[in-house]
């Protein structure tokens, strides 16, 4: 039973647009997962794709026939008789007339300009369907990018509380030998200032982690205040296709592009039919008409009428000509945002790519500077125990510490945003599956 109710719960939250309260930690991938869902871009997104989609069901429906219904009343301001003799006559035209009618268009595409327009629409549709794609994959990297933030700053308030902890105990032992009067006022005021100064950061660390979850619930479109617990990335994942390679699968495979090439089609298809602008068209009408109590001479009580209309434009003062050279430009800038589409999508992957190195590099060098200022704080606290020390190598051991923390903390977070940035860039979660996927591609296959 509380398995049904789950699911009942999911199944109604899925339909109001909102996401089920989390139990316990999120993982990342639940996380994407509810901003799939619930974020406004992808929303608002899959407005523009039911919009295209209905775009195509005009554009299907001008070709097909149309129906419709009608009636007429008419009335004069005098009857119209012919008299033929004493007592004798004949209704012309009655006071009023009654008809009801139904018409049939049926428009013959002989230009084939509406089953372009319908490709158009269709085309339309496919940029709309991946430029979805391509808000999913933005929304993964916003996701992402929050996620590791929530997780940089609770890292930060570990390293600040391990600080505060090493001043407390500090500040604690320089009390006792004051009170055993081994060391100065002095000493026990600057402990108490370190104190001061590893809770202020504690503070600030707090608030960043605050601003972070704020930020996180955002990219998840929730209730801002909604509480924020993470589970933490253990594995760092590697980079194994050179930078060629992924700016050539990025090229080939982003949304953006595909959407881009749609786009493009659509245009060229609008373009060629507003070249045939002046073409002739051809429409047949099937018109079927009942008067409703006839009378006078001419009255008939039912008519069916078919007509063909065709139409051949000769001159339209140039608008045709400069609607071509409008739908043209158009066309033009479709072209030319599709060449910055692919360069903007080079400078992506290569800058991912970089961050990337740089981050891991930093993170190498910031874990061997925390083993090694760990040592050097531990030998300036036994120089000082055994008196061969002073105050200030311990405090500025523990800077050093500190600061090394923070560095190891930010360069890690900071190569899992690259590579978080690299998957967006490349337009996969799986980088080396998609060189993969490229590479097995045949030539001149989709």
């Amino acid at each position: 039973m509380i398995e049904i109710a789950k699911a009942i719960g999911t199944m109604i939250a899925a339909l109001h647009g909102t996401s089920v309260v989390q139990s316990g930690p999120m993982t990342l991938e639940q996380a994407i997962s509810a901003a799939e869902t619930n974020a406004f871009a992808v929303r608002l997104q899959q407005s523009v794709i039911e919009k295209s989609h209905q775009k195509v069901n005009e554009a299907r429906g001008s070709l097909g026939p149309q129906i419709s219904f009608g009636a007429n009343y008419t009335r004069y301001d005098q009857q119209i008789e012919a008299s033929f003799g004493a007592g004798q006559s004949v209704v012309i035209q009655p006071i009023d007339t009654k008809s009801a009618n139904a018409t049939l268009q049926l428009p013959i595409d002989i230009s084939g300009n509406r089953s372009r327009l319908l490709h158009a629409s269709q085309a339309s549709k496919r940029s709309a369907d991946l430029t979805l794609q391509g808000s999913y994959n933005d929304t993964r990297l916003i996701v992402r990018q929050a996620y590791f933030n929530v997780l940089r700053a609770q890292a930060l308030i570990d390293v600040d509380q391990k600080a505060l902890a090493d001043a407390q105990g500090r500040l604690d032992q320089g009390q006792k030998q004051f009170d055993q009067q081994q060391v100065a006022r002095l000493d026990v005021t600057r402990y108490q200032a370190q104190v001061a100064q590893s809770n202020s950061d504690l503070i600030s660390a707090k608030d960043n982690l605050t601003l972070a979850n704020y930020a996180f619930n955002q990219a998840l479109a929730r209730p801002i205040e909604t509480s924020v617990t993470l589970v933490d990335i253990t594995d760092l994942p590697e980079v194994k296709p050179g930078e060629q390679e992924l700016v050539t699968a990025a090229q080939a495979k982003r949304p953006e592009v595909l959407a881009a090439q749609q786009n493009l089609k659509a245009l060229a298809l609008i373009t060629r039919a507003t070249e045939q602008g002046m073409n002739p068209t051809l429409n047949f009408q099937l018109q079927y008409s009942r008067s409703i109590d006839p009378q006078g001479l001419t009255a008939s009580p039912e008519t069916t009428t078919g007509t063909l209309l065709l139409n051949i434009p000769i001159f339209d003062s140039g608008i045709t000509r400069a609607k071509v050279k409008e739908a043209r430009q158009d066309e033009l800038q479709a072209k030319i945002a599709l060449e910055q589409t692919k360069l903007q999508i080079s400078q992506d992957v290569r800058s991912a790519i970089a961050n990337l190195a740089s981050a891991k590099a930093r993170l190498v060098n910031a874990t061997e500077q925390v083993r090694l200022a760990a040592e050097v704080f531990r030998l300036a606290k036994v120089r000082q125990d055994a008196g061969a020390g002073t105050y200030y190598e311990v405090i500025d051991a523990e800077s050093q510490l500190t600061l090394a923390r923070n560095g190891q903390v930010s360069a890690r977070y900071d190569y899992l945003t690259s590579y978080s940035q690299l998957q967006r860039a490349v337009g996969s979660d799986d980088v080396a599956a998609a060189v993969e996927s490229m590479n097995k591609t045949p030539k001149g296959g989709k």
